[in-house]
Parts: C-alpha cells; sequence; structure tokens
C-alpha cells in the first residue's frame, strides 16, 4: 500500500505524455509491472534496486527503449547514482525487470512520503495494516495460511477461507494460483486475532492513461477518480 501511495506521487514527476521533447516516450505506459525501490547497484546496462515494499532485491534491465527521466525531464542512465530512488515499469519476472520507463523521485517527496505528509484519496491509516488490509510479497503458502512480508519490514501470517476471493488483474483465480514471491495486496479483517482476507490482488498497483481535454494524456493511479471535464458555456 505504501507503494501505492507513492505512486501517486510519481505521477508528477513523470513526463507528461502529450508532450514529446526528445527521448520522453510518448503514448501510453509500456505494459507490466510497477516497482518502486533504492538504488543498490548501477551501471550503464542495468540497476539493482531494494523495493520500498519489502522482498528480494530487483535487476531492472535498461535497453534501446527505457526511457529514463528526473522531474518531468529526460536524463541518462548515467546520471542515475547509487541510493537513488526510482520508479520502474516493465516485464517483471524471477526478480528480473526488462524496464520500459525509469524515473528517479525527488528526495523531498520521498521524504514527505516518509512522514506520512501526503494525503488525498491514495491516504491510508498505516495502523491499519495487517488490521483492516494488508500488502506485501508472499514468503510461504501452508494450506490456508499466507505468510506475507509487509512493506513495514514485518512478517505476518494471514488466513483465507471460502470467502475469499483472489484476482490477477481483472482474472479471477484461486488459492494453488498465488505463489511464493507473488505480490498480494487486499482488505480483509481480524477475527481471533488473525487477519482473514476478503479478497487478495495478486500483482503491484497499477497505473491508467486517462485522456483529458485537447486529447492530452495524463497518468492517474488505481482507485484515483478523474478531474471532472470543463462544461461549454451555456
Amino acid at each position: 500500500m505504501r507503494t501505492t501511495l507513492l505512486l501517486a506521487i510519481l505521477l508528477t514527476l513523470l513526463p507528461v505524455c502529450g508532450q514529446k521533447p526528445e527521448g520522453v516516450l510518448s503514448g501510453n505506459l509500456p505494459p507490466g509491472d510497477n516497482v518502486v525501490g533504492k538504488v543498490t547497484s548501477a551501471s550503464k546496462d542495468s540497476l539493482i534496486i531494494a523495493p520500498l515494499a519489502g522482498g528480494d532485491p530487483i535487476t531492472v534491465k535498461i535497453g534501446e527503449d527505457t526511457r529514463v527521466s528526473k522531474e518531468r525531464e529526460p536524463i541518462k542512465i548515467e546520471d542515475v547514482k547509487t541510493d537513488d530512488i526510482i520508479f520502474a515499469r516493465g516485464e517483471l519476472k524471477n526478480n528480473v525487470m526488462q524496464a520500459g520507463r525509469i524515473a528517479v523521485v525527488n528526495p523531498q517527496m520521498v521524504q514527505k512520503f516518509g512522514q506520512g505528509g501526503m494525503g488525498g484519496p491514495m491516504a491510508f491509516n498505516r495502523e491499519d495494516l495487517g488490521k483492516k488490509f494488508i500488502a506485501g510479497e508472499v514468503k510461504g503458502i501452508n494450506e490456508t495460511r499466507i505468510t506475507v512480508a509487509r512493506p513495514d519490514n514485518q512478517s505476518q501470517d494471514i488466513e483465507v477461507d471460502e470467502n475469499t476471493s483472489f484476482k490477477r488483474g481483472s482474472e479471477s483465480i484461486t488459492l494453488p494460483d498465488i505463489k511464493v514471491g507473488d505480490f498480494v495486496r487486499g482488505p480483509g479483517e481480524l477475527k481471533d486475532g488473525v487477519f482473514v482476507a476478503k479478497e487478495l490482488m495478486v500483482g503491484r498497483p497499477q497505473m491508467r492513461i486517462m485522456v483529458g481535454p485537447g486529447g492530452q494524456q495524463k497518468e492517474t493511479p488505481p482507485g484515483a477518480l478523474p478531474a471532472p471535464s470543463p462544461q461549454p458555456p451555456k
């Protein structure tokens, strides 16, 4: 869930898709997953990051079509340094991502986020983590009990039952489809001191493209409502 909130911040840092400065990808974001993390190692063709959501390090591969930006401006991959916080989007498999888009996050934004200074529709009460919702990487599965590494670096055993629904994107799945290493999130409640999930969604939060007036495209986080279109004068 912290990742979901931070993605909302990152939307202000990515180049506006309606603009077409040299070196910036226009049109829709590339398909795939979103990862936010701190760079622990950087080279000309890959970055190794520690995900803010927890879990094992992820290797972010850079190709000819990878677009890299900072504060809405295109930069070179050599400008990304160790300890930078980045957002990356691309195909993620076995902790390796083929990145289509990379954005360096403004440190002031990260600090404000860490202090809980961000509000709006993506805000949440951290005290509810593990009580009213769950998010994190699956570390183990034992029948109906799932061990989750939460974004706050805590490990929690949760339960699913006959009332729990499972989804991967828009597709309904079943418990056996969830594997160790998957990122899961969803609402639930405590029963006898154990969190029981009402719904588990597999995969990191996604963003979608909204088309505004004049054909300008903007990125919005999941669950956020687009601003109403201006009404023509009567």
